[in-house]
């Protein structure tokens, strides 16, 4: 139990077992999900009382070990990451039931797919933060799965610009967070690549790559979605 809460977090390697072990995790609940997307639709309420709980206890679990190791500050926790603030997002939409959130849902939830293939700084499950990292991503990458299966939704151009819109909001933020808090929002300070680069450079290319890349996909459900209907 102590090394379950050690303040110590080990972290997993890249190709390594316990990555393979969170790809399988995400495979599995992915493939679960579409196997059984009839069962979800017919519980529909009982599947969102359920994701709630989840991500109520993705957030407590994290809360409540940064309380205890001392270091629940804005740059040790890291409260408003993009995929954290996503899981807050999917506790909002089971009161508020808008598809403009569950467009924001799904293109920031993007992101989650990314650390399942490269994660960095990821503890296994033998530690709190493993748990809470399957439980964190899981939700990001499967919500709006459910809700296709049970409202029918479907991400749109239109959604796609709602969610670059928030994120151009959201980036610039949070370099000012970054700044103030010594944290390491968006991996803009202690980054996975481009080491090298400096800062000013660095924030525009993700500042553009991810609004363009959401626009891209955003457009590309547009084309295919009308093609299925006019069929």
């Amino acid at each position: 139990m102590d090394q379950f809460f050690n303040a110590a977090r080990p972290e997993i390697t890249i190709g390594g077992k316990d990555h393979f072990l969170y790809l399988f995790i995400i495979i599995a609940l992915l493939t679960l999900l579409f196997c059984y997307q009839r069962q979800v639709k017919i519980h529909e309420k009982t599947v969102m009382w359920i994701v709630l709980l989840l991500a109520l206890i993705q957030r407590g679990l994290s809360l409540a070990y940064f309380i205890s190791i001392g270091e629940y500050t804005l740059a040790e926790s890291l409260p408003l990451h993009i995929c954290r603030l996503v899981c807050l997002f999917i506790i909002l939409q089971f009161f508020l039931r808008k598809d403009w959130l569950d467009q924001i849902i799904f293109f920031w939830g993007l992101f989650a797919y990314a650390s399942f293939v490269y994660p960095v700084d990821i503890s296994p499950l033998t530690h709190v933060m493993g748990v809470t990292f399957v439980l964190l991503h899981s939700l990001n990458i499967l919500f709006p799965l459910v809700r296709h299966f049970t409202v029918g939704f479907l991400p749109s151009f239109r959604g796609s610009v709602i969610a670059t819109v928030s994120f151009a909001v959201y980036l610039p933020v949070m370099i000012g967070f970054n700044s103030w808090s010594g944290g390491n929002y968006f991996y803009l300070v202690e980054r996975p690549f481009f080491y090298n680069m400096p800062s000013f450079p660095y924030f525009l290319l993700n500042f553009f790559g991810v609004c363009l890349a959401f626009l891209i996909i955003g457009f590309i459900f547009d084309k295919v979605t009308k093609e299925v209907d006019t069929r």
